[in-house]
């Protein structure tokens, strides 16, 4: 102190009495100096640690936010490659169904191109099995008819004995079988069955029967005393003319009245077992010649005649039917695929933010909730680390 005062005195003479009123202005002057100063800078200390602290304040809330958006963005990536990776799964298995769906489709046309060759093929043989069979027909035919010798009744020769096989068959309910193509006006064949006896006709025209044929037969079983008659048409499309109608008949089987006899007309008859053939001569003749009730019979012995006819043809139309239903079913499956699979890629088109699997996950806590967890189980140090390492040892205590 004794030499701030000899510095003073040596600098301002301040022990001058005649300087003491100008050296007390400056000292009072540097005194009110001074206390503004320290006014002043007691004020600015005041403001720099308001304004640390708001920084530090602010620096926090910033930091947290800071947090907060690097653990969205973390969820969003984590979001993101999880819908990546599912979409690639999606396009893995659409690949995957469609190249099964070809597959089958693939399979199931060529087992379809295969069923319809084998189709073809049959009909291929049976169509060269028929060629052969009416080569060899014609062949024999040629032989009857050669140098223009044989007569139309040795035309027919071949398919009355063909036929007497039937008649002799051991199955036939025949008492007795006769030829009588030698004989005038009896027919082919006249067969006795208990008291009745039949005359059968057997014609093997190419062309139809006339209907005068059909009237001789009714004159030859009133002439011979028989019970009935038959014309049996041997080829198959040669109809019997009806000559009370005037027409083709219409049915395989038909029984009709001719000049007060009954007559029965078997058309198509190389078509038929020998053992139905007889069955339908016996049912058909005896029945007629016994009782006059027999409507109901004979009307059944007809629709089972016409049935054993048709069941080639409905048997082909049936194979015919299945195999379209095949290939409509196959084409059905294939344009269901193609809308499925349509549908599935507009879908990923036209998935919206409310249908996204965002919605659906569980929902987890943001850095601050983190920290504050962290600072309750006592880790302090761990709670102010920076993300994503405060997420790790979160982790790390959630899973402990």
């Amino acid at each position: 102190m004794d030499e701030t005062i000899k510095k003073w005195n040596l600098e301002f003479n301040i022990q001058n009495t005649e300087s003491e009123p100008t050296i007390f202005l400056l000292l009072k002057d540097y005194l009110d100096s001074f206390n503004n100063h320290k006014a002043n800078h007691i004020v600015d200390e005041q403001n720099r640690i308001i304004i640390n602290e708001r920084v530090a304040e602010k620096s926090s809330i910033l930091k947290e936010e800071l947090d907060n958006k690097s653990q969205e963005l973390s969820e969003l990536s984590e979001e993101v490659n999880h819908l990546t990776s599912k979409c690639n799964d999606l396009y893995t298995e659409l690949d995957s169904v469609k190249q099964n769906k070809t597959l089958e489709i693939d399979k199931a046309v060529k087992q379809a191109v295969s069923a319809k060759e084998e189709i073809i093929q049959l009909l291929k043989v049976d169509k060269e099995k028929l060629a052969s069979e009416s080569t060899e027909w014609k062949e024999i035919i040629s032989n009857f008819t050669k140098d223009n010798t044989c007569s139309s009744q040795k035309l027919g020769e071949m398919g009355e004995k063909e036929f007497l096989k039937v008649l002799q068959s051991s199955s036939a309910p025949w008492d007795s079988v006769s030829e009588t193509n030698q004989k005038g006006h009896s027919g082919d064949f006249i067969v006795n069955y208990k008291d009745k006896k039949y005359i059968i006709d057997v014609k093997n025209w190419s062309s139809n029967i006339r209907g005068e044929e059909v009237r001789k037969l009714a004159r030859d079983i009133e002439d011979r005393s028989c019970d009935g008659g038959a014309i049996i048409s041997l080829k198959n499309g040669v109809g019997i003319l009806d000559p009370v109608k005037n027409q083709i008949v219409k049915q395989s089987v038909q029984m009709i009245t001719v000049q007060g006899k009954s007559v029965l007309l078997i058309s198509n008859a190389s078509l038929l077992e020998q053992d139905f053939i007889n069955s339908v001569l016996l049912e058909l003749l005896y029945c007629e010649s016994t009782s006059d009730n027999n409507t109901i019979l004979t009307e059944n012995c007809r629709r089972e005649i016409h049935k054993s006819i048709m069941a080639m043809e409905k048997e082909l139309e049936s194979e015919r039917i299945s195999f379209n239903k095949k290939i409509t079913k196959k084409q059905n499956d294939l344009e269901n695929l193609k809308t499925t699979l349509k549908e599935i890629i507009n879908g990923f088109d036209d998935l919206s933010d409310n249908d996204s699997p965002k919605l659906q996950l569980k929902k987890k806590p943001s850095a601050s909730e983190m920290r504050k967890k962290l600072e309750e189980a006592g880790h302090i140090e761990e709670s102010k680390l920076k993300w994503p390492a405060v997420k790790q040892k979160y982790n790390e205590l959630i899973h402990d």
